[in-house]
């Protein structure tokens, strides 16, 4: 091809995974530099992502585009040399193009000239793909660009990037640099010599167009804010018909609809992308559906399954791999759980017929591997490469019973390896060796004081040894050799045979935690009174306790003692410490064989016995987090404002609050509270829990639930007769009496201010942060707010028919209320507009309503059991926001949730099953749940389509690169 039928000058190649910003800045530098300021660019540089129409055919288009450029500038890095795309472009070239006009500007890696050898010296060269062997008669133009990228000073004001970009220049164009130096010069000099003769010119103008300015700038920004509208609410229906398809470009789309402009329709699409992505499984394998056929020396086929403790890597194998062509052909299947997709499948010789210990470093770089006869594989996990095999002991002449590991641990850091094994000659007792995994030699060896041996090392690398027979708790430090004292374990349930049934210890991974329970022989024959139990190793005490067989195959994060994961013979479920089930998180055809999860209890993985393998999420916005209530208080116990809970018994009443942190003790008074048909005392606290105020027959007391004792006398001359709340300073009470409603101090009981106009007073309600009063009615409502001197001053009064008692927000800037259709109607404090919902509830609505902590939705419970959903309400416009599935808390088909919100903002809900759980019903934290998800920017393409012209910036902020 004649040089002068080239449509570019040059084609920029590089990796898309780190490089784009250098990319940009590169051709754009390339166009702008030396450049006469009449004309837009002098060299055409080609880049795919700018440079490129729609097409059918990417690649081949790409392809075209290079065969039409003069030179290539190859941005050369690690990323880019592994680019199968990058791979192929250089190809290309070195098929049709000559290599002198191939240019090379590093950004990460290191290159190195060989000139003895006249080739790169591959042995230091990391950012070149190995095509480029022998492919250059001389060293090359290349350029170094490392420490620009790492500073990501991208400009050409900046000294070195442009040295850079002069260099390349110099090379595409066939001058020197100093030439392309001068030429920049000149085309500056005259740019600045022609900008003061049009300064002149338009200071003349300037006035007479200031005006005409101004009216278009007004115009202009009217018209982009129409046009953000406009995009946003594209973006929100696009994350909506994509969220049952691929939730996470759904998540994508929500995220930058609402950073686009915060609509209405943006918010629910945050909503429902929440919801689409919640509890993010991947089902790795399908179960088998039976194991009848299954023949061996164990009577149930290997699944196993393990997780890194950072929740960054899952391993499993199954002897139902879909994937294995035959006996002998063992896979091992890895898979990264933060980005989603699999990694490498490793091969390695066979496991245990039963199955082997199966686990992997605390960083998840490093796995443990149990191979038969007693041998142990260590992989290299990045790499999917064996790194060593060690041998346990002597298994040579072992009965097939005893083959195998009685335990198994590997050190957080990944640098030890312990295990518990029979060897021979004598195969009755069982060893216990530690080896340093990068060497393979032993560090440590022993003998267990029975065949009940568990393993675990702690944070510290400290092992730990425990032995249900012997009862007792050994630990080895990091680089020690010898074992500490035992210390018993006194009450701990013995480990020993009974009837072709063991009883079992299941340890956490940090040895503190012990579950103790029966296996298949001891459940089938168990006794009255038997039962699976939950340690505290470390305090030496039974934490809980369950009929036996209830909760089998169980596993114990190491960073939440506060979470029992466990097998419900037909699925996975997870548990509090008392072993109450809180949540299903999956289930299966058969009774899972392995569970493992990261330490924070966030992933979960299990396999079944008939090989079905999956990979669960714990984290669950739409299902809530359980909140402590440790006291098992239930809804009917509460107050009505919901922030106090109490509890008569003889000789006075206990006292809770109520908050998002859960319920918790507040303390005792020395006087019953009681409400029933007959009786209906009240009771309130202060903010900060050292006030108690209680109301019985008229009468008013004061008392210190810290001490249980009466502050002051009784007060039987009161105006109160309905205490309502305190003020923020806890001493002012609010209530209601003689036909009015009042402001008292509570140290003399003297009332200081009587609100005008409310001696017929409705319904009265406060806000979370007790600053706002709101007095409602079928006529009007009036909203009063906190000024100085603990006063109550009216803010807004409107006529507007609002039905129902009146929900506030927490800062009190809006009312709701509910009428008897379901209806909701929502006030605006500060601009009194009132809007009302789009549509009703109709079946099985409630008439509790919540705004949530951000006021942007009003929150309706709709539906009951499993049809029970979390209706949102748009505050501002009244429209239905979409919904959520209550999930939770639900047993009975016409059970439901009794939902209020907490002081602090958050929505708690009391559950059938007695449960307390917090709601997360707030924009902020969705959106960061979701960039968590998916942090990276719209694809050019989709952004074109949706932003071209408007500046919207990356909605999670910079993200990570790949």
């Amino acid at each position: 091809m004649d040089e002068r039928t080239y449509r570019r000058d040059a084609f920029i190649s590089y990796s898309h995974q780190q490089d784009v910003p250098l990319a940009e800045a590169l051709q754009r530098g390339l166009h702008r530099l030396a450049r006469p300021w009449t004309r837009r660019q002098i060299v055409s540089v080609f880049r795919d992502t700018t440079s490129l129409a729609a097409a059918s055919d990417l690649g081949a288009a790409i392809l075209h585009e290079l065969g039409q450029s003069r030179y290539f500038v190859y941005i050369a890095s690690p990323a880019a040399a592994q680019s199968r795309w990058v791979r192929a472009e250089i190809e290309f070239w070195l098929e049709h193009r000559p290599m002198d006009h191939f240019l090379i500007a590093v950004s990460d890696g290191t290159i190195a000239w060989d000139p003895d050898a006249g080739d790169w010296d591959w042995s230091r060269t990391t950012c070149l793909p190995d095509v480029l062997r022998r492919k250059f008669a001389k060293e090359p133009l290349w350029v170094d660009l490392t420490a620009i990228r790492k500073a990501e000073r991208y400009s050409l004001r900046d000294a070195p990037f442009r040295d850079t970009v002069a260099a390349l220049l110099a090379r595409i164009r066939g001058l020197s640099k100093d030439e392309v130096d001068s030429e920049d010069l000149r085309q500056r000099r005259t740019a600045v010599r022609m900008l003061r003769g049009a300064v002149t010119t338009l200071s003349f103008l300037l006035v007479t167009s200031l005006i005409a300015g101004l009216f278009a700038w007004q115009q202009r920004n009217e018209a982009l804010a129409r046009a953000r509208t406009s995009a946003s609410l594209a973006l929100a229906a696009r994350a909506l018909e994509m969220a049952a398809t691929d939730p996470r470009r759904a998540a994508q789309y929500a995220l930058y609809s609402y950073e686009t402009e915060p609509t209405g329709e943006a918010a629910q699409a945050l909503a429902r992308a929440v919801a689409a992505n919640d509890k993010v499984s991947q089902h790795m394998q399908g179960g088998n559906g039976a194991v009848a056929d299954w023949r061996g020396a164990g009577s149930i086929p290997a699944t196993k399954v393990a997780v890194s403790r950072d929740g960054s890597t899952m391993a499993y194998y199954s002897a139902f791999d879909p994937d294995e062509k035959g006996v002998g052909d063992r896979h091992v299947h890895l898979y990264d759980i933060r980005a989603h997709k699999p990694l490498t499948i490793i091969d390695g010789e066979d496991w245990p017929n039963s199955g082997g210990p199966l686990e992997l470093s605390a960083d998840g770089r490093l796995l443990a591997k149990a191979v038969w006869p007693n041998r142990i594989e260590l992989w290299g996990v990045p790499e999917g490469r064996l790194l060593r095999t060690i041998a346990a002991g002597n298994p040579d002449g072992l009965p097939n019973a005893q083959m195998g590991f009685r335990a198994f641990a590997l050190s957080p850091d990944g640098r030890r390896l312990a295990a518990a094994f029979h060897s021979m000659p004598v195969g009755d007792d069982v060893r216990i060796t530690v080896w340093d995994t990068g060497t393979g030699t032993p560090v440590s060896e022993g003998r267990a004081a029975t065949v009940w041996a568990e393993l675990a090392f702690r944070d510290a690398n400290e092992l730990v040894y425990v032995d249900g027979g012997a009862r007792t708790v050994r630990t080895l430090a990091q680089d020690g050799s010898a074992w500490s004292e035992p210390r018993e374990l006194a009450g701990y349930p013995t480990t020993e045979a009974r009837e072709n049934g063991v009883r079992l210890t299941i340890l956490s991974r940090d040895g503190d935690m012990a579950y103790v329970a029966g296996d298949d022989g001891w459940v089938m024959r168990a006794k009255d009174g038997d039962t699976d139990e939950l340690w505290d190793l470390a305090g030496g005490r039974r934490l809980a306790a369950v009929p036996m067989g209830d909760i089998r195959m169980t596993d114990l994060p190491r960073d939440n003692n506060a979470m029992v994961v466990g097998d419900t013979k037909r699925g996975v479920a997870l548990y509090d410490a008392a072993l109450r089930q809180r949540r299903v998180l999956g289930s299966f055809a058969f009774p899972a064989l392995s569970i493992s999860t990261s330490g924070d209890g966030t992933w979960v993985a299990a396999g079944t016995q008939d090989g079905a393998v999956s990979l669960f999420s714990t984290a669950s916005l739409q299902g809530g987090v359980d909140v402590p209530n440790d006291d098992r208080i239930k809804a009917d116990e509460l107050t009505p404002d919901k922030h106090l809970a109490f509890r008569s018994k003889e000789g006075g009443t206990d006292l809770w609050s109520v908050t998002e942190a859960g319920v918790q003790r507040l303390g005792h008074i020395n006087t019953s509270v009681v409400r029933d048909k007959t009786t209906n005392d009240s009771v309130i606290a202060n903010g900060d829990g050292t006030r108690v105020v209680v109301e019985k027959a008229g009468t008013l007391t004061l008392w210190d639930p810290k001490t249980g004792l009466q502050i002051g006398p009784p007060v039987t001359d009161s105006p109160v007769n309905l205490p309502l709340y305190f003020l923020p300073d806890g001493i002012h009470l609010v209530g209601a009496g003689n036909g009015a409603v009042t402001v008292t101090d509570t140290r003399t009981w003297k009332v200081v201010q009587e609100l005008p106009g409310t001696s017929g007073a409705g319904d009265i309600t406060f806000s979370g942060d007790r600053t706002t009063l709101v007095i409602g009615d079928t006529r009007e409502v009036t909203v009063f707010r906190v000024s100085k001197g603990n006063r109550l001053k009216k803010v807004r009064k409107t006529a507007a028919v609002m039905k129902g008692s009146p929900v506030v927000s927490r800062r009190g800037d809006k009312v709701a209320t509910i009428d008897g259709d379901n209806r909701i109607t929502i006030l605006d404090v500060a601009s009194g507009r009132v809007v009302q919902s789009s549509a009703v509830a109709i079946k099985g609505g409630q008439r509790s309503i919540v705004f949530n902590g951000d006021a942007r939705f009003v929150v309706q419970v709709v539906g009951t059991g499993r049809d029970a959903t979390f209706q949102f309400w748009d505050a501002q416009t009244g429209e239905s926001r979409g919904t959520w599935a209550v999930e939770t808390q639900v047993v009975g088909d016409k059970d439901t949730v009794e939902m209020f919100t907490a002081s602090e903002g958050g929505i708690l809900t009391f559950g059938a099953d007695g449960s307390l759980m917090r709601r997360t019903i707030d924009i902020a934290a969705w959106r960061q749940v979701l960039c968590k998800l998916v942090a990276d920017p719209l694809p050019g393409p989709e952004y074109d389509r949706y932003l071209k012209g408007l500046d919207v910036s990356l909605p999670c902020g910079r993200h990570a690169e790949a």
